[in-house]
């Protein structure tokens, strides 16, 4: 009986320690609500997930857990392992192994006869299901569940009757669900229990001014079985290592589990760009066991910074009695900043609509949105005062924009219907995977006409407290209904549907040593609201496409160009700075000496000097 109880706790000690030695692989990092994905048809389907993380290479895949949907009816289910994605027939061919497996519960536990060692060239996962048919309201509609996420590049579909060909999941409209839930089960002694690295920042964060700190936030991926509460790292930049320990939380046993580490990041005295390393060491005091415990980026700080020109986007109404409010606003904003506001106004139910589908979600109006991320008060701001919009406006000009964007506007022909707008932009710094792209808006000042709908009403007409603010006393002194007003700013063209970027206006990868030309016309021939050719002001807007934000604009009369964006930053003093109209810095002899460069327009400190 001893010898049993000894053999039965030998065995369940094997058991635990085969289990603390296991980790899963996966998008699904055991939380989260699972949701079904399908094609709502009577069809099959095969889904993989491509392994190929440099961290898994020698693991050992012992299997597979698959979620249901236990209310979908399912035959011909199987787990599988392939190199290459293969179908003959129309049917999923795997080359490495496959087991049949039957839907039973809400996950399905799938374990292959011989464990499978991962290579440097990575392996698909995945499994097959066949829904014989489908009713109004049935889970069969949606077999496949999936976990809501965004990380779906390594995620694969095919289907018999709708996907005929294996595709990426983003390709397909299916992606919206979110995830595939399937975890692949690891073993093996390239297993580690304490095994972690950090994800590099994105590289569109990774620039500020010379004598400037920031703080990045870098994830921390744990690649080990073992939970994770505190670490330590030891980062390198510019001749200066520094060592810091922090308290984190992140889950074991599932890998990729993460949290993200607000990293600060020391300033630099002198521009230019500067390798950054950082070594996750220790790991709850143990030794980090990762394969790639270091990661490494560069930090780029400028002596000079694009001028950030910040977009506001005004919503109004000549119907809406409380919009004066928003015009005061806006017009006050042209006469203080008359080189660097950006103002947009899109006009709703009057004689002025151009569109009711906005850039941003707008349900009531006088609205307004500051580079389309931050919605304020077109007149009082996020604060309340009066022309608070100013210091929200201020507020975004400090932002450090990616790039400088410049904007010509001239006629293409003779009859003025034709009007060639060329952007110039120029990036502070390479982006390989850049997602920048441009929109253009064609603007009107001075509109005017006869009619209701032309005619604004005016809630501010008698009011006291208007009458004695500066910026609205004029509206506070009309009558309840104005009929000799001029609108200005109105969006009275747009290149996009919505305003929205435009795909291809600015290369996938740029290099911050070029200027990127772009040419747009608007045909303004059948445009009724183009009153006075003279008072047409164009804007250009780039745009960042994974949020909608506006990171600069530029708007021109027509005829002229706005000239250079360009900030010096206020760390750098006694540099003679000198731009063309392109916003490319140029050399001369110092002190100055216009003499050595050849007839043109150039700014000069600021200051704009025709040679």
């Amino acid at each position: 009986m001893k010898r049993f109880l000894l053999l039965f706790a030998t065995l369940l000690f094997a058991y635990t320690m085969q289990a603390q030695n296991e980790l899963l692989y996966g998008v699904y990092t055991g939380s989260g609500t699972l949701k079904g994905m399908g094609t709502a048809k009577a069809e099959s389907y095969d889904v993989a997930m491509f392994l190929n993380d440099p961290s898994l290479v020698g693991m050992k895949i012992v299997g597979m857990n698959i979620p249901m949907n236990s209310g979908a009816t399912l035959t011909d289910c199987k787990a599988w392992l392939t190199k290459q994605l293969t179908l003959a027939n129309g049917a999923n061919v795997p080359d490495i192994t496959s087991i049949d497996f039957t839907p039973e519960g809400k996950w399905v536990e799938v374990t292959f006869a011989e464990p499978y060692t991962i290579t440097e060239e990575g392996v698909y996962a995945g499994y097959s299901l066949n829904v014989a048919s489908v009713e109004t309201g049935d889970a069969n509609k949606a077999p496949i569940m999936c976990v809501a996420s965004e990380d779906i590049g390594n995620l694969y579909i095919h289907t018999s009757r709708t996907v005929r060909k294996w595709r990426n999941l983003a390709e397909t409209a299916y992606y919206t669900t979110g995830a595939y839930a399937m975890v692949v089960r690891l073993t093996g002694d390239n297993v580690k229990e304490h095994a972690a690295a950090l994800l590099p920042p994105d590289e569109l964060n990774t620039y500020l001014g010379v004598g400037k700190k920031t703080t990045l936030t870098l994830p921390l991926e744990n690649h080990g079985t073992a939970a994770i509460s505190n670490m330590n790292y030891e980062m390198t930049i510019g001749g200066e290592t520094i060592e810091r320990n922090v308290n984190v939380t992140v889950k074991g046993g599932y890998f990729g589990s993460k949290a993200n580490l607000k990293v600060e990041i020391p300033a630099q005295l002198t521009a230019g760009t500067y390798p950054v390393s950082i070594t996750v060491k220790k790991l709850d005091g143990f030794d980090n066991e990762d394969v790639q415990p270091t990661t490494t980026f560069t930090m780029a700080y400028l002596s000079e910074f694009p001028k950030h020109k910040p977009l506001m986007e005004e919503y109004t109404g000549t119907w809406c009695q409380y919009c004066p409010r928003g015009m005061a606003g806006m017009e006050a904003m042209n006469e203080l900043y008359p080189d660097d506001f950006v103002g947009v106004a899109f006009h709703n139910g009057d004689a002025m609509t151009i569109t009711s589908l906005y850039p941003n979600d707008v349900n009531s109006f006088p609205n307004g949105y500051l580079d389309r991320v931050q919605n304020v008060n077109p007149f009082s701001g996020s604060s309340g005062a009066s022309l608070g919009i100013k210091d929200d406006w201020m507020r975004r000009q400090n932002i450090i924009s990616p790039a400088s964007i410049v904007l010509e506007a001239m006629w293409a022909d003779d009859a003025q219907t034709q009007l060639q707008l060329t952007s110039k932009t120029s990036f502070v710094r390479d982006f390989g995977n850049s997602p920048y792209q441009l929109t253009y808006i064609l603007t009107a000042d001075g509109l005017k006409g006869e009619g209701k709908e032309w005619y604004q009403q005016n809630a501010l007409s008698g009011d006291a407290s208007a009458k004695a603010d500066p910026y609205l006393k004029y509206y506070a002194n009309q009558p309840a209904v104005i009929k000799d007003i001029e609108f200005n700013d109105v969006a009275i063209q747009l290149s996009n549907a919505r305003g929205l970027a435009m795909e291809g206006t600015l290369p996938a990868s740029v290099e911050g040593s070029k200027t990127y030309s772009h040419t747009y016309t608007f045909d303004i021939s059948s445009n009724s609201l183009v009153q006075d050719k003279e008072k047409l002001r164009p804007v250009v807007v780039l745009i960042d496409t994974r949020t909608g934000e506006a990171v600069n604009a530029d708007k021109v009369q027509v005829g002229e160009s706005s000239g250079i964006s360009i900030t010096p930053n206020p760390s750098s003093k006694g540099e003679v700075r000198i731009f063309d109209l392109s916003g490319r810095r140029v050399s001369a002899s110092e002190p100055l000496n216009l003499s050595t460069l050849p007839k043109g327009i150039y700014i000069v400190n600021g200051k704009k000097i025709i040679k």
